[in-house]
């Protein structure tokens, strides 16, 4: 059985999986803006990085979601924009097809799949998850900047053909039983030594160099690993991420023991590329997903009647300056006045 795909979201990993699966053989169309469909059709989607060179010339693309959806079967709709464009998509869908479509969630966060769940039936929505290190250059083509590979969640009719068509695009794909439990545990890597870097504007590296940023990094991490102990659930392997071994780690070790270890897989795995928050932050985006990453162990924590004071601060902190609520040259290559707010609960 072949399915045919619709790419909702054109960023890096949107294009990322269309182009794979794409060359592969697969049916997709892409969803665009007008102004970058218009750079589509001069230039094509070019493919570069650790998964070899690849270009659509003539990529199948629409600046329409009713003139798709009107014109062809889509089997799978595959959501890869960020999650605060979550509601913004579900009414987009809804105004333009009376059916629910199928949706595979590949957004970062926890959270997303209840939203779409709550909208189209749980029986639609399948969640994934991307832990390939992926960014856009200037001139618009997708670089693989680390190639590690796709969760899919397991259980839903089309989950298996999915799994197939990503294998064959040379994704390492693996299927999870347990949905939540994959999320979660890439929520880990999404939150590691991403905030900070964005507050105060430094690299990973310095973040772990740093004596009262590290712990509080690894304070974070703790505060979610208790909060999915309060949800009942387990620390998947994700492809090739170091997600089930920092919980090990934080479990059973002293800090200082893995502390360069962390630094090197933290350093390398991003690939040279500036976390995804300061990515945000440095573009002068006035969105942040940090209500979705930090803010979401919070929320979580707080319903179970739990606290989570060092997440609670970094996502306070980082969408007050996002606002524009306080001035980012507060923080910005200011670590001592990061650590001195969080430790203090001065936020």
């Amino acid at each position: 059985m072949s399915l045919s795909y619709l790419i909702l979201g054109s960023g890096a990993i949107g294009k990322l999986v269309g182009v794979q699966l794409s060359a592969a053989g697969e049916d997709i169309t892409f969803l665009v803006r007008d102004r970058v469909a218009q750079h589509i059709k001069d230039n094509g989607i070019k493919l570069t990085g650790a998964m070899g060179d690849t270009s659509l010339a003539k990529p199948t693309i629409t600046t329409n979601l009713n003139t798709v959806l009107d014109s062809k079967k889509i089997d799978v709709v595959i959501l890869a924009v960020k999650s605060f464009h979550t509601s913004s998509v579900i009414n987009l869908l809804k105004s333009a097809t009376k059916t629910s479509p199928t949706i595979l969630c590949l957004q970062n966060g926890v959270d997303n799949e209840d939203l779409l769940s709550d909208a189209f039936g749980i029986e639609n929505v399948i969640p994934g998850t991307v832990t390939s290190a992926v960014s856009i250059s200037k001139l618009g083509a997708v670089n693989v900047d680390r190639e590690r590979g796709i969760g899919i969640a397991a259980g839903h009719p089309y989950s298996l053909e999915i799994w197939k068509a990503f294998n064959s695009a040379g994704f390492d794909t693996l299927l999870y039983p347990n949905a939540k439990a994959m999320k979660w545990s890439k929520l880990i890597t999404n939150i590691l030594a991403n905030a900070t870097a964005a507050i105060c504007d430094i690299t990973p590296n310095a973040i772990f160099k740093h004596d009262r940023l590290f712990r509080l990094e690894i304070n974070a991490i703790e505060e979610t690993l208790t909060v999915m102990k309060g949800l009942q659930l387990p620390i998947v392997r994700l492809p090739r991420t170091p997600s089930h071994w920092l919980a090990f780690a934080i479990k059973r070790l002293p800090p200082w023991s893995y502390r360069a270890i962390l630094n090197n897989k933290v350093s390398k795995g991003r690939g040279g590329k500036h976390p995804s928050l300061q990515v945000d932050l440095l573009a002068n985006r006035n969105h942040s997903e940090i209500s979705y990453l930090n803010g979401t162990v919070h929320r979580h924590a707080k319903a179970l009647g739990l606290a989570a004071p060092v997440n609670h601060g970094l996502a306070n902190i980082l969408g007050r300056i996002v606002a524009g609520g306080i001035p980012w040259d507060k923080y910005r290559h200011n670590p001592d006045g990061l650590a001195d707010s969080l430790l203090s609960g001065d936020f």
